[in-house]
């Protein structure tokens, strides 16, 4: 990486004095005209600094990530001046801490800070939507990834001006004062609010009282905000419909569409979306608008609904909360059944969708429970996914029950609504309280459920459950010839593609722990990973695929043949279920 000149440090130190008049905590200044670097330039103007606030902190980890960031490797100079422009002394006491030797005589810090994208590290990558990234013609913050605090400000206002060319389009949930600051009451408000700018277009909309904008950078062109706008419209009314009215009164949606797939990430009043760039298709759009009422429903779980693990967040030590399966699990559930009820999709697309959740769910750790998981997400990124497949389908099996003792009158639908009306995004919820409580509101019958198949690793009744709204599930062996498989499953690890299973009936050649270096001469890395995998997806049965795979430091050649995919697990809806079936049923597919 280049270093800043001494020149070009006097002029900013210059142009940033004459900006001093503003009143805030902290102000920030973003330079982003110079973009070969892929370094954000900051310049931060402190107030009123005490020895208490000699320590300036880089984000350990964010809310929502669930993994270790340690921000603190990407920043590449760190530098404090007095009102003299004579530099002061810091010290790099930590992999995230600076401390200020003369913090009262400290009028403004300018330090450089990696985008995260384009620094390789060795353990702990970023990941892409909770990151940072710096093109000619886009740039991604993340507020964590790019601002940090002082020892002491957390919860002290600041203000973000950012420099950038006049053609661009900014898109943030993020508020813009009189003086093109953008506003926030604490850096935890800027941790929770993303900013996309660049080439992008934009669109707006209202759904009910609510503010909807679309912001969308696409590398080619192919796909604009006006074509995501009307795929999320539907989405947003049957949202409505969940949870009894848009929990905001406004929200952005940022899409950025390049060259690899790696998620999403929610927040209060928006979320990003880092998605391959393909052509906009019905099958693109659903996964889309599914993705998106996802992150959209975490408005309630956990934004509204959190403990006070969440809501008063440690970014120097943070602590991991329990309560990770009803953030993420029960989260991923409802932006499935609100789709459902919203006729968005039908029954059997739904009952695909719990297949699909069952079968992943059996690649993993069996013997780890959604409780062990979301206390140890951040050391267990390998099976950190489940909670997304198991903790869905938990969530479901926790509404059936819950129609089950009420008669069919109150679902897990209608206890998250009122806890979300009893709490907020300043009041939480007892950590290790939550549990009894979720019981209280409820029956004793699901202080059971709960540490059977929450706390604990029982197998989950799905045959049972959903027996009772008339449904058949079978776990029976054939094959479904609509879809492939390639024998073994793989996940990303340390930069490494590595092999975590090998299905018992494959004769691939492929064996657990290999570590997949090419396909087809095309080498596999973690920028191409989800490209390669959509390719795979597409190919015929009886294609044969050629791997290099690493294996006790040799490489070997693998011809590997795509085969239909083994169904394991069926949904049969019955025709003639008993009248105490569909009238649960009845009441299980509608909102009260």
């Amino acid at each position: 990486m280049k270093r800043l000149n001494n020149f070009k440090i006097l002029i900013l130190l210059f142009i940033v004095t004459s900006l001093t008049s503003i009143s805030a905590q902290q102000k920030f200044y973003v330079d982003l005209t110079k973009r070969e670097d892929k370094l954000f330039l900051v310049t931060l103007i402190p107030e009123k600094l005490s020895s208490e606030n000699k320590i300036y902190q880089f984000a350990s980890t964010a809310p929502g990530t669930y993994q270790v960031m340690d921000i603190g490797r990407f920043v590449h100079s760190f530098k404090a001046y007095d009102s003299k422009e004579n530099e002061l002394e810091t010290k790099n006491i930590s992999t995230n801490q600076w401390e200020l030797e003369e913090p009262e005589k400290t009028s403004k810090i300018i330090y450089t800070i990696e985008d995260t994208w384009d620094s390789p590290v060795k353990e702990n990558p970023v990941y892409g939507m909770c990151g940072s990234l710096i093109e000619e013609n886009n740039v991604l913050i993340n507020g964590q990834c790019v601002f940090g605090y002082f020892h002491g400000m957390q919860k002290e206002p600041l203000k973000i001006k950012l420099e950038y060319p006049n053609e661009w389009v900014v898109g943030t949930a993020l508020k813009l004062d009189s003086a093109g600051f953008y506003d926030a009451p604490d850096y935890d408000y800027i941790v929770d609010s993303p900013i996309l700018l660049g080439t992008l277009t934009k669109a707006c909309t209202k759904i009910e009282n609510t503010a909807i904008e679309v912001y969308v950078y696409s590398k080619s062109g192919i796909i604009n905000a006006t074509q995501v706008e009307s795929i999320l419209e539907d989405m947003l009314y049957a949202t409505s419909q969940f949870t009894n009215g848009l929990p905001v009164d406004h929200y952005s949606f940022l899409f950025h569409f390049e060259n690899f797939s790696v998620g999403a990430w929610e927040h209060n009043y928006s979320s990003e979306y880092i998605l391959n760039e393909t052509p906009l298709d019905d099958q693109f759009a659903k996964e889309v608008r599914s993705m998106a009422a996802h992150e959209f429903y975490h408005v309630i779980t956990p934004l509204n609904i959190h403990s006070e693990l969440i809501g008063n967040f440690n970014f120097e030590k943070p602590v991991m909360s329990q309560h990770l399966w009803l953030y993420e699990g029960t989260t991923e559930w409802a932006a499935c059944t609100d789709q459902l009820r919203g006729n968005l999709i039908s029954l059997d697309d739904y009952l695909k969708t719990m297949y699909n959740k069952i079968r992943t769910s059996e690649s993993f750790d069996s013997t780890i429970s959604l409780v062990d998981l979301s206390l140890h997400s951040t050391e267990k990124q390998d099976q950190y996914y489940n909670i997304y497949q198991k903790g869905a389908v938990v969530s479901c099996l926790l509404d059936i029950r819950l129609l089950e003792l009420s008669n069919g009158t109150k679902g897990l639908r209608e206890i998250i609504n009122q806890l979300y009306k009893d709490y907020g995004v300043k009041k939480a919820f007892s950590e290790t309280g939550f549990f009894d409580e979720l019981v209280k509101r409820t029956y004793p019958e699901i202080g059971d459920f709960i540490n059977k198949y929450i706390k604990g690793t029982e197998k989950l009744p799905i045959s049972a459950y959903f027996a009772k709204l008339g449904i058949e599930y079978t776990n029976t062996s054939g094959v479904d010839s609509s879809k492939i498989t390639l024998g073994f499953k793989a996940s990303l690890k340390e930069e490494k593609i590595i092999v975590e299973g090998v299905d018992n009936t494959s004769d691939s050649g492929v064996k657990q722990f290999d570590i997949l270096t090419k396909m087809n001469g095309e080498e596999l890395k973690p920028a191409n990973i989800q490209s390669i995998y959509d390719s795979v997806m597409k190919q015929k049965i009886g294609t044969v695929l050629k791997f290099t795979v690493l294996r006790n430091g040799e490489e070997k050649e693998i011809d590997v043949k795509v085969k239909p995919r083994t169904v394991n697990h069926q949904f049969h809806v019955l025709e003639n279920p008993t009248e105490q079936q569909l009238k649960l049923r009845n009441a299980w597919m509608k909102n009260f």
